[in-house]
């Protein structure tokens, strides 16, 4: 199914449509809203740009297709996926749609926000031993210079596009970097 067909099918007016793609259930746009503000699924929400619909942004999430009987036990089987009718108020999915576009959400995700501490004097200890150890590494790395090809995400694009030195929570950049590393080999 073209993106096309799944965007029409997931703006239908008062349903949730989930389409079924390989091993898991997506939602998108004002679906991915309905699951998320309705039923409180809490799901991932991702952003996306679709090149062949003129640089349109999308969002989505996803659950895996063996729990839709225990996350929407009333939904209903259709050749696509599943659907559940409903009275859905979409007054604020516009706000909701470009607070998603505005987050870097892959990485404000991971925020374990219990877990952050806001004092100022921690953040400066944290940025500090991080430019630490980046100058170890550097260091170490022009004694044996190794190259990688390396591409970037449209959401790590993004970011670094976006991102300001000292706007930026230290759990954010670690994302960031992991997110960047796990596509180094494996030594």
């Amino acid at each position: 199914m073209f993106i096309e067909e799944k965007l029409s099918i997931s703006q239908r007016h008062n349903y949730l449509s989930l389409i079924e793609e390989g091993i898991f259930f997506r939602a998108y746009n004002q679906s991915a809203y309905i699951l998320n503000q309705y039923y409180h699924q809490d799901l991932k929400v991702i952003s996306n740009v679709v090149k062949k619909l003129n640089n349109q942004q999308i969002v989505f999430c996803a659950f895996p297709k063996t729990q839709i009987k225990q996350r929407l036990p009333h939904s209903v089987k259709t050749e696509w996926g599943y659907e559940l009718k409903g009275n859905f108020e979409l007054s604020n999915y516009q706000d909701w749609f470009e607070n998603i576009l505005n987050l870097d959400s892959t990485y404000i995700k991971n925020i374990n926000k219990k877990n952050v501490n806001h004092d100022v004097n921690f953040s400066k200890k944290q940025e500090k031993i991080l430019q630490q150890q980046l100058s170890s590494t550097m260091n170490d790395s022009l004694a044996s210079p190794i190259f990688f090809n390396i591409q970037l995400t449209q959401q790590q694009l993004k970011f670094l596009h976006k991102w300001q030195r000292g706007n930026c929570l230290p759990i954010i950049m670690e994302n960031f970097i992991e997110s960047i590393k796990q596509q180094l080999p494996k030594n």
